[in-house]
């Protein structure tokens, strides 16, 4: 991701912001693949592939509410009642954005594959998008976990 620096003093809530935007951003991607697999299968009448695909589309929607409602990052440590953060609390947040963002860009990946595997009559269609679906409900609560480092900055 450009741009990202961390969450160095004096751009923490820029950082959060920005980590939060890039996640929605790939996560509608994710789902107007879904979208498109979704519309043509339900055209075609191929039910069971819609159905897989408009589960994927709910599974990104609860995503996108998640980051849209998380907290944001952290304040000022002394004028907002929360303990300042150390390196190592840094640290393990800056590897847990990493880590959510290499997971949704994994479901870009998976879901590019499935609207491939279908535009090439491939049998394997269902199982990629199986794959994305279950991949962005591992986002969605690995998100959650984020929530729960910056959490612990906020006692004081």
């Amino acid at each position: 991701m450009s741009g990202y620096s961390g969450y160095a003093k004096g751009i923490r809530i820029e950082t959060d912001k920005m980590v939060r935007a890039e996640l929605n951003r790939v996560v509608t991607r994710v789902r107007s693949h879904m979208q498109n697999i979704f519309d043509i299968q339900f055209k075609e009448g191929n039910m069971s592939l819609a159905r897989a695909a408009k589960q994927c589309i709910e599974e990104c929607d609860y995503l996108s509410e998640d980051i849209g409602k998380s907290i944001a990052g952290m304040e000022h440590a002394f004028l907002s009642g929360q303990r300042s953060p150390s390196n190592r609390d840094l640290k393990n947040l800056i590897k847990h954005d990493h880590d959510v963002i290499d997971m949704v860009i994994k479901a870009v990946n998976l879901a590019n594959q499935a609207e491939d595997s279908i535009s090439k009559s491939e049998d394997d269609s269902k199982q990629y998008i199986l794959q994305t679906t279950q991949k962005i409900a591992s986002c969605k609560g690995f998100f959650a976990a984020r929530a729960t480092l910056l959490a612990g900055l906020k006692k004081k």
